[in-house]
């Protein structure tokens, strides 16, 4: 029904009547709106429905220009940040501690590799030496092998010179004991120095 003053509406929501004036007509027009099918008390109601917040954890109602979580929620949560932020600092100093620890130990590892390959240079070094002595010592073997024969001759004369000189030595020594117990009794030196003499004479 049009009335002068305006247009009756019924609310679709309470089904109450409520009159749309005209300039609220005027206004709909100019904002391009359709006209409402709510009475203001039903729209106020929606709005402020709307506009309302709950709690994403608890679903406390809040100020939609306040956080989405209330004020307990809101702290709890930042404790459990705070848990967790510390939870990862902690779990990244051991996971730096384990590395500082990692390259101590790889350090320490590079330098007896280092001492190790040292070692193995002289080693190697003190071998190549004596495989060319030993091939020094075989060429000259080789070269003075016809030398063997007259060293083996030289040193066997030696020897016979070596058991003859005992033989005499031994015989000198029973000679001057023979003459020792013959003269003791005598007490001839003379004798003695000339019987020896004559001795020595005769065995050689």
């Amino acid at each position: 029904m049009v009335r002068e003053a305006g247009v009756q509406l019924i609310c679709r929501q309470c089904g109450s009547e409520f009159i749309l004036t005209k300039a609220e007509q005027e206004f709909y027009e100019l904002k391009g709106f359709k006209l409402p099918t709510r009475c203001k008390e039903c729209r106020s109601a929606k709005q402020t429905k709307t506009q309302s917040l709950t709690c994403s954890q608890c679903g406390t109602e809040l100020d939609k220009a306040k956080s989405n979580y209330c004020a307990n929620c809101l702290q709890t949560a930042h404790f459990e940040l705070e848990k967790e932020n510390k939870q990862v600092k902690m779990a990244a100093s051991a996971a730096r501690s384990k590395l500082e620890a990692s390259e101590s130990r790889r350090a320490e590892f590079a330098e007896m590799l280092r001492q190790k390959e040292q070692e193995l240079a002289e080693l190697e070094q003190k071998v190549a030496t004596l495989t060319e002595d030993l091939d020094k010592a075989q060429q000259f073997y080789a070269a003075s092998g016809w030398l063997q024969p007259v060293l083996t001759e030289i040193e066997k004369r030696l020897e016979a010179l070596e058991r003859a000189q005992h033989e005499i030595t031994y015989k000198v020594l029973e000679t001057i004991r023979v003459m020792q117990e013959r003269y003791d009794s005598l007490g001839v030196v003379d004798v003695i120095k000339r019987n020896l003499k004559q001795s020595v004479k005769e065995e050689v």
